[in-house]
Parts: structure tokens; sequence; C-alpha cells
């Protein structure tokens, strides 16, 4: 996403992307606005009315919308998922508040802030268009000071200095972003160095898998609350993996580090063991496999202090258990659960839990051996089924265990 004061040259370096890249999709916005100039309605923007705009919103049609300068703005969340599912990059040129809105919604979105050398040239940016009063452009300009103190929650920033520089600085950008691990498949290059990987992937080809990663908050006051180490790295791990597969993902996730799944699959953003139960009740009721890669925690204080809790010699802290998600959910579909285990046993105890819980298969690995578990980039463990068999999978980083993970079970299923 490009954004920045009106006026930074947000439109032109967006243009440019999507003439310079075949994959990059201009993301065409709703307006209550009037077209300027030579503005086209479903070229440039889409232009409605006040009516129209608000049916809209009612809908829940809208990634994000918002108010600038009297007039209203808004992005397709259904088109923009549609178009990076199906591989394109979308470019939006965009307002910093619908810049942040969608930041939240799609937390892989890439935020770049754009303004011009000095509010000197961008006053004689906007008075040069023509298409603005005099008292339009000094709004403009006043909003633009409350506009770049929130630049910090940006990915990039970079000067709109003069087009020949600037178009070389964002084709940098968009092509760095789009080498990232994170914003593309599993390479083919890289799966005939272990033979079979992947062998079972086309197993998931359109069919709808719920990932639900993360840890779980459980509030001692509004300030402080207990939770676990976990990353939400693993979880992460297996939506790519099947995303790479052609399935249909949805994530579930606690708070944590790794909750930015790629843009194409919508993020359902829960804190306590009860709304993620309540958010599994919903998304499973159509899905062809639930991942069960969340570290749910096993207790909850069992009063949650209003405020905040003052400082004091201490005191003692009730807890009382949270339920047991996939006992309680009764999932129709089948289920990949996990379970890090201590201890010689660990085994043992993951079997006891995959009987118990009703899973499909369980992956078991061990949090009392170096480059496995929370707050590791790798992992390795063993695949067990509930007829018995098994298959370990080898050491690697979570990314590529998640891959092995997803074809054995597509193997299975």
């Amino acid at each position: 996403m490009i954004a920045g004061p009106s006026g930074a040259g947000k439109t032109t370096l967006a243009r440019h992307l999507v003439e310079t890249f075949p994959e990059a999709v201009f993301s065409v916005s709703c307006t209550t606005r009037p077209p300027r100039g030579s503005e086209r309605d479903g070229v440039d923007y889409r232009f409605v009315s006040d009516d129209e705009f608000s049916g809209l919103v009612a809908s829940s049609h809208f990634l994000e919308w918002a108010e600038v300068h009297g007039n209203r703005y808004g992005t397709s969340g259904e088109w923009v998922r549609n178009t990076l599912a199906a591989g394109g990059s979308v470019v939006l040129d965009i307002d910093v508040q619908g810049a942040l809105q969608v930041k939240s919604a799609v937390p892989a979105a890439v935020l770049v802030f754009v303004l011009p050398p000095d509010p000197a040239e961008l006053g004689r940016r906007l008075s040069g268009r023509g298409t603005d009063s005099g008292e339009t452009v000094s709004k403009r300009l006043s909003a633009a000071a409350r506009e770049v103190a929130l630049l910090g929650a940006f990915d990039y920033f970079m000067v709109n200095d003069s087009p020949g520089s600037s178009r070389l600085r964002i084709e940098s950008i968009y092509r760095a972003e789009r080498m990232r691990m994170a914003a593309q498949s599993w390479p083919r290059e890289a799966l005939p160095y272990h033979a079979g990987a992947g062998s079972g992937l086309s197993a998931w080809k359109g069919k709808k898998v719920v990932v639900c990663s993360g840890p779980t908050r459980e509030g001692m006051d509004d300030v402080r609350f207990i939770s676990n180490r976990s990353s939400g790295l693993m979880g992460l791990s297996m939506v790519n993996a099947f995303l790479d597969a052609g399935a249909l993902v949805t994530m579930i996730s606690g708070p944590c580090r790794y909750d930015a799944p790629p843009g194409s699959v919508p993020l359902i953003r829960v804190e306590t063991a009860h709304e993620m139960l309540a958010a599994l009740r919903e998304a499973v009721a159509v899905a062809d496999l639930l991942v069960m890669a969340a570290a749910v925690g096993d207790y909850r204080p069992k009063v949650c202090t209003p405020g905040k809790l003052r400082r004091g010699e201490g005191f003692l802290l009730e807890l009382e258990p949270t339920p047991d998600l996939l006992v309680s959910l009764d999932a129709p579909c089948p289920v990949l659960s996990f379970s890090l285990e201590y201890g010689p046993d660990y085994r043992e105890r993951a079997l006891e839990k995959m009987l118990k819980k009703g899973s499909f298969a369980v992956f078991v690995n061990r949090g009392d051996v170096p480059g496995q578990g929370m707050e590791s980039q790798t992992n390795c463990g063993e695949l067990i089924f509930a007829d018995g068999s098994s298959a370990q999978v080898a050491g690697g980083s979570k990314r590529f265990i998640a891959l092995a993970i997803a074809g054995l079970l597509g193997e299975r299923l």
C-alpha cells in the first residue's frame, strides 16, 4: 500500500508498479467524491453516491473505509483476497487512515509512506493540480501534519522527489517484498533435495482447512494476563503449507509474534480460550480439516479484576481450568493436534491426548530438546496416526516441517 498526504504522488507511483510488474494489479477503490479531470469510473475509482456507500458498509463489503476531506473511500475485501489467492499483488493508492485499517485486517500488508521533499513542495503540487480551491488546499496541508505523525506505523518511508529516482525506490521495495519467503510458496527448486517431500500435497487442492495458532491469554486484570511462550510460528507455517498445496485456508490466532498470514487468508483474532472455542465452532462447520496448532492455556484466573491491580506485598491468585477445546468442540472434520511434551514418556502422553481429543493424527515434539518447540525457528518430531502408524519428521525449519506434515496427511486422507 502506498500512502501519504494528498499531493504526495501516491497514484503516480502505484500506476508505475502496475505498468512495470505483470502480476501487480491496481485496486480500484470506491469513493463518494466526484471525478477529477480525466478520471474514469471503474478505472481510477468506482464513483458511488453516499447512500450506495452506506449500503456497502452495512454489508461488510469493505476491507477498510475512511472519510477523508469530507468524502468517503473504501477497498473491497473480497476482491483483494481473491486477487491475492490467484497469485497477484494488489497495489493500493490509499489514504493514511485506510492504510492502517488494512494493516489491522491484513497484517501481511506492506505499507509505504510517501512524502515530497518539504511542505512547500507539497503545497505547490496541491495548488498546481488546479482541481481544489485555496481553502481545500489549506485543509489538505493541515491534514498532512496529522498524517505524518503516523509515519512510524509504516514499514517503509520514501521521498518522492524526482520521477526517475522515485520509481527506482518503489521498484526496489516491491522486488524485495516479493522475494521474502513469507510472500512466496515453497520453492520448486528446493523440493528435489528431499525425496518424496510434498508428495501428498495435491490432495488438499480446493479443500477447506482451518488452522488454529498461537497462545491464549487469560486476564488477571485489564493489564496483566496468564499466557505461554508460543510464538505462533508453527501455526503460521501450517497456513503456508496448505496454501502451497492449493487449499482454502482460514486462520484463527491468539495474540503472538507470528500472526500475519498471507493476505488471501481470512484471519480471526481471539484472546481467551473461550473466544477461540467460539471461533472454532463457527469455522469448522464447513471445514475438511482442522489443524490445532494453538497452545491453549490450561488455566485462567477465577476472577479478572477490572482496572489494574495495585502493587503490594503479593497476593494469592486462584485459578480454574479452561475448557479442553477439542473435547468441547467435537469437530465434524478430521483433526490434526499438536503435543509438546517433556521427559522419556513423551510419546505415551501424546497418544493419550490424541485418543482423548478424538484426533485423526497428532504431531509430537520435545520441549526439552534444543531446536524444537516454542520460540524456535526449527522443529522435528513424529506424526502419529490414530490407527497406530507413524512417520518421523526430520529436522528443519518450521516451514519445511509443516510442508512435510501436510504432505503426509494428504497421503492418508
